[in-house]
């Protein structure tokens, strides 16, 4: 168990790191079995490929220089003809200067041919090779498919269980917590998900496009000029000519775009408990004396705020003075439960992982829990992957897409890891289950929640569906629609903003003591929607398709039961 006394980042450290890699590794063997790849052939064809890329380097390093050569000697033929031409003196330098120049250009064209030749020989000698080697990589690359970091983390972590898609059941199981609600909020749309279950509690990993209203101030200027009269040095008056430049602002709303990904987790282990914390920022700087003093002075609020027993905080502090420094869960509202959740281990457990620096990613995590409801939104996922496409792995070069499959999956357990690590150091979550709603009609809950819709949409790409217009991103919302005859449709509303240029005036005195209107030009950022539909085939009971031509959509995993077409 990676949540036991050891803690999760020792776990991590000294067993489950090394497990996944080399589950990796056997999985990219299996794979590159299973394809009948020529390993051989393949690495002499990139050696191959290697060999004239440098050629092609040296070449394309020639040509430049040849150029440039070429280039330098007819400036050079130039500017000493004009000389000579306008008579400077003594004339036989420039005209000697202009010959030599000339010379030296009309030389250096057929070398530079030449090289040009060869380059373009290599080029294409490079070009062909890589489609030899895309086709004997293709029997590989046709066996990516989106289950496989799952499946490895499932192999290495037998606590964990993905589920195959983001389904009705799941989104129902998690009872519509606070960290997925809002999904026909036209804020945020859906980009990738990652769903299962943790020692059989669920969980959604969920990576949104969100948008907010920002302002953007916009400037605008106008030129002035005016006459005064001034004294000169001669103590005469004389007319001078004035110049200003006037500046003005306005400011507007303008939409903004952010992803932003959360993991939500249900949990029934102290229940009725609420609390929130953000990163405390002192991650990797023991020894630093300004952290030092932070930390001080965090914890003598800490012992105030305790004290003070005029308000309607039961807050107490805990024995644990750099724990409470650190966790800094400040709005907790019930104590007890609060220590029943932070055991002397669970405390021990999440300071290794906060003040790790080396192995995992430290205190980058904010933590809300709202009752049963647990939301970790950790740092290191912003720009993380979280949907696993095939594409991902495919490449022309054997021990290129070799070193990439390890690397590639060795961060993604890393980050998914690492996000669930807080809640593997508490061992109440560990030996509590989460008690599901009930349901009923089981077969029709398996379908794809509105989110695992969206999250299909958005892979096949905004442009598909952006309106008429449109200036901004868009938020695509999506509405399934099933008809029947093994196929669904699902309505993708996209969501976003043309605008409409527009001019504010604004008024400023100059230095000619005069008051002037100035322009101002902005953007009026006004909604615009537009609405398509996709169709979706179902898989046949052998897992086949019902309609050719159809592609696979990601889901968590695998968007399994439909396939997107059309």
């Amino acid at each position: 168990m990676s949540g036991g006394i050891s803690g999760p980042l020792a776990g991590y450290q000294n067993g489950l790191r090394e497990k996944f890699s080399k589950l990796a590794a056997e999985k990219f063997l299996e794979l590159a079995e299973r394809s009948g790849v020529d390993v051989e052939a393949n690495r002499r064809l990139v050696a191959e490929t290697d060999a004239l890329e440098s050629q092609a380097s040296s070449a394309r390093n020639r040509k430049i220089l040849l150029g440039l050569l070429a280039a330098a000697g007819f400036v050079c033929a130039a500017v000493c003809a004009v000389k000579a031409h306008g008579g400077a003196e003594p004339l036989w330098p420039w005209i000697a200067g202009a010959a030599a120049g000339a010379a030296a250009g009309i030389a250096s064209i057929p070398f530079f041919r030449n090289v040009s030749k060869r380059l373009d020989d290599l080029r294409g000698r490079i070009a062909e090779n890589k489609k030899t080697g895309w086709r004997q990589m293709e029997p590989l690359n046709r066996l990516y498919d989106w289950d496989i970091p799952a499946s490895l983390m499932e192999k290495a972590m037998p606590e964990i269980v993905f589920d195959p898609y983001f389904t009705e059941r799941r989104f129902l199981s998690l009872g519509g917590l606070s960290g997925l609600d809002g999904s026909s909020d036209e804020t945020k749309s859906t980009l990738s998900t990652l769903t299962g279950v943790l020692n059989g509690s669920p969980f959604a990993f969920v990576r949104n496009l969100e948008m907010e209203w920002e302002e953007e101030t916009y400037e605008g200027t106008k030129e002035i000029s005016w006459t005064e009269l001034e004294e000169g040095p001669d103590g005469k008056t004389r007319r001078v000519r004035k110049h200003e430049t006037l500046h003005a602002y306005v400011t507007k709303p303008v939409p903004a775009y952010h992803e932003r990904t959360v993991l939500v987790y249900g949990n029934d282990g102290a229940p009725d408990l609420s609390f929130s914390r953000v990163p405390s920022g002192f991650t990797g700087k023991d020894g630093n004396l300004w952290s030092a003093i932070r930390k001080k002075w965090r914890l003598n609020r800490l012992d105030a705020y305790s004290r003070n027993l005029d308000d309607d905080s039961n807050f107490t502090l805990m024995g644990n003075k750099e724990f409470e420094t650190w966790f800094h869960a400040k709005d907790r509202d019930d104590e007890v439960q609060f220590r029943l959740m932070f055991t002397p281990v669970a405390q021990v457990q999440m300071m290794s992982l906060m003040k790790d620096s080396a192995i995992g990613f430290g205190d980058d995590f904010a933590f809300i829990k709202r009752k049963k409801t647990n939301i970790i939104v950790p740092e290191h996922l912003r720009d993380a992957a979280l949907g696993t496409d095939p594409a991902t792995f495919r490449s022309w070069n054997f021990d290129a897409a070799k070193a990439f499959f390890s690397d590639f999956n060795e961060r993604y357990f890393k980050n998914i890891y690492f996000t669930l690590a807080p809640l593997l150091c508490i061992p109440l979550y560990q030996e509590t289950e989460f008690k599901t709603l009930e349901e009923g009609g089981a077969g029709a809950r398996d379908i794809p929640c509105r989110r695992e819709c969206e999250a299909a949409a958005n892979y096949c790409g905004e442009k598909r569906f952006k309106p008429e217009g449109c200036i901004t991103r868009c938020l695509l919302k999506t509405v399934r629609v099933p008809s029947g005859a093994g196929e669904d449709i699902i309505e993708v509303t996209a969501h976003g903003y043309r605008g409409e240029e527009r001019v504010e005036w604004k008024e400023a005195t100059g230095g000619d003591g005069k008051r002037h209107s100035i322009a101002v030009p902005w953007t009026e950022y006004l909604p615009v929607e537009k609405t398509s539909a996709l169709r979706c085939m179902r898989r046949n009971a052998a897992g086949g398709r019902e309609e050719t031509g159809a592609q696979p959509t990601p889901g968590g995993r695998i968007f399994r039961d439909f396939i997107l077409g059309g």
